[in-house]
């Protein structure tokens, strides 16, 4: 007989930082950066959320692991359980799969109800689809209102360029007609503060998520070592950056934060960027390159720009299970996605 026995955390620093991490970068087959114990102690410091991260045991040994937190619904007094922001929080399992992902689904429907509305699993591989007809029988909900581009990189530039748009082409040349380059910047407490602001700005510029100052200044002290700075430089004077987030997980290159200029425009900065932080993840061995989330409208400018830089879209697939009878009646008022209302404000509840 199994003996597994389950642990809910309200503190990431509450587990062994080598056993999560074992099980999320080595022995499941979903885990990626955005569930490894740096990138949730960073949220922890950022946000001030109190964590649900979820421990299985076999006979002692950790087996299984499922980060969540406890994230307000802004204007509202009710409350549900979720990944980071940015980040992701599959059921993640080494071993005894269906009692192991038994077991946290267990402890994640026993944590809701009350002001604690529901649970939102968001998983960061396409591999969590093996758990799609378990997720339906326990009252899980999935829906797409996100996709991100992946790019195949396990090439060399010339094929990924091939892939490109005619137009994305034409850029890159006039580009390196006016000498414009992108160069990796090392990441110091100066040169992510100085980010940050032209982060913020360009957020502000277009309405956008983005970010906060909090998390990013988190992030350099818990996993520094995976964060690369990229910036687009023309006669010294800097015309865009973009911070990519290296996940060795999955050997992947994420592009998550840019900030432009748009008086910068006429240089193709986004363009430049790109390629060069393509190329950088080319020359390092990375297999794939994610551009991050994206709305999944062909009309959308962010999507037609990704689409057009050779990436594939791949569908978000979130989990949403509403566990108590005022969470549905809130669902049901506030339309679909009652969960979806908090991503706009988070920005601005992380610290900026």
């Amino acid at each position: 007989m199994t003996d597994l026995t389950t642990s809910a955390h309200r503190s990431i620093t509450e587990v062994k930082q080598g056993e999560w991490n074992a099980i999320v970068a080595q022995q499941s087959r979903t885990g990626s950066v955005f569930e490894r114990y740096e990138w949730l102690l960073a949220t922890e410091r950022a946000t001030g959320w109190t964590g649900h991260h979820v421990q299985v045991r076999k006979n002692g040994t950790l087996v299984g692991v499922h980060p969540a937190f406890v994230r307000p619904l802004p204007g509202t007094p009710v409350r549900f359980l979720g990944p980071a922001v940015p980040g992701s929080n599959g059921a993640l399992v080494a071993t005894d799969e269906a009692a192991v992902f038994g077991a946290i689904a267990d402890e994640m429907a026993a944590a809701t109800g009350g002001r604690t509305i529901g649970h939102l699993l968001k998983p960061a591989s396409p591999e969590s689809l093996r758990y799609a007809t378990r997720l339906q029988a326990r009252g899980y909900v999935p829906s797409v209102r996100d996709c991100q581009f992946e790019l195949d990189i396990d090439r060399a530039w010339d094929a990924v360029a091939a892939d490109l748009s005619q137009k994305k082409r034409r850029n890159l040349r006039k580009a390196d007609e006016m000498g414009v380059t992108a160069t990796e910047v090392p990441v110091t407490e100066t040169a992510l503060r100085s980010f940050a602001h032209a982060h913020d700005t360009h957020m502000d510029r277009i309405d956008g998520d983005g970010t906060s100052r909090a998390f990013l200044q988190a992030l350099l002290t818990t996993i520094g070592d995976r964060i690369k700075l990229f910036s687009a430089r023309v006669d010294g004077e800097s015309a865009g950056e973009l911070l990519a987030v290296v996940g060795h997980e999955r050997d992947c290159l994420y592009l998550l934060f840019p900030a432009y200029d748009p008086e910068m425009f006429r240089y193709y900065p986004s363009e430049v960027l790109y390629r060069g932080a393509v190329q950088w993840g080319i020359d390092r061995g990375l297999t794939t390159c994610n551009y991050g989330d994206t709305t999944p409208d062909f009309d959308d400018g962010t999507y037609a720009f990704k689409s057009a830089f050779g990436g594939e879209p791949v569908a978000t697939v979130r989990w949403e299970r509403i566990g108590s009878r005022a969470g549905r009646l809130l669902s049901v008022l506030g339309g679909e996605g009652i969960v979806d209302r908090v991503r706009r404000p988070l920005a601005r509840l992380t610290g900026r």
